[in-house]
């Protein structure tokens, strides 16, 4: 059985509502993060920069990085359609836009949600964060774009995990609705997936701002 390491407020919703969707069996480890669990040697061994989250196997075995536990899941459990299949004809886009997400949006957020990594002074911190934000909302333009060519999905069509991850980013704007009002297929589509019973409750469990409260 699957074990993932979470905490609200993190990158663990992703993977936890791509579970939930899959309907496979899996327990749940909160970590004491505020009682400082990421920095001891036993957390370290699953996830050595002591971030979140991690996903134990159930073989021994464990993992960490969101996108990496969310393809390795959708990989896993291919009845579930969350991803395409390793010979499929979208599948070359899938992981396109898992990475995408991974690498190039997500540390624009880590930069506005951590400027102290980013700049020796603290007086820069505040540059770091105004352009942080700028950033990311001009990268999710590129997917904006692609929602108005080719959606309503980031698969055309084809819901899948990947929109899931996106959709987690969405919640890392300030605010989020700022991001839907000039962008309203993205909007679209984050509203899809709040509506999966799966997402539902692992937005609960992370109690964070979709954007469409009220």
């Amino acid at each position: 059985m699957y074990t993932l390491y979470w905490h609200p407020w993190s990158s663990s919703y992703a993977p936890m509502a791509v579970l939930r969707e899959l309907g496979v069996d899996f327990d749940l480890y909160e970590v004491d993060y505020d009682g400082g669990e990421t920095r001891t040697e036993r957390y370290r061994r699953l996830q050595p920069l002591g971030l979140i989250p991690a996903l134990g196997l159930g073989n021994g075995r464990s993992m960490f990085e969101s996108a990496a536990i969310i393809i390795y899941l959708c990989d896993r459990h291919p009845e579930a359609g969350l991803a395409p299949g390793p010979d499929a004809d979208d599948r070359a886009e899938f992981l396109q836009w898992m990475l995408f997400l991974a690498d190039t949006v997500y540390p624009s957020y880590n930069r506005y949600y951590h400027p102290d990594r980013y700049t020796a002074s603290a007086d820069g911190q505040d540059a770091v964060k105004s352009r942080a934000l700028t950033m990311a909302a001009s990268q999710l333009e590129i997917v904006e774009r692609r929602l108005a060519d080719q959606g309503p999905w980031l698969l055309g069509d084809r819901f899948s995990a990947c929109d899931i991850y996106l959709q987690m980013m969405t919640t890392w704007h300030d605010p989020p609705r700022a991001l839907f009002e000039v962008m309203p297929r993205l909007r679209a589509l984050a509203r899809g997936v709040t509506e999966r019973p799966g997402c539902q409750w692992a937005i609960r469990k992370h109690n964070f701002a979709t954007g469409f409260e009220g």
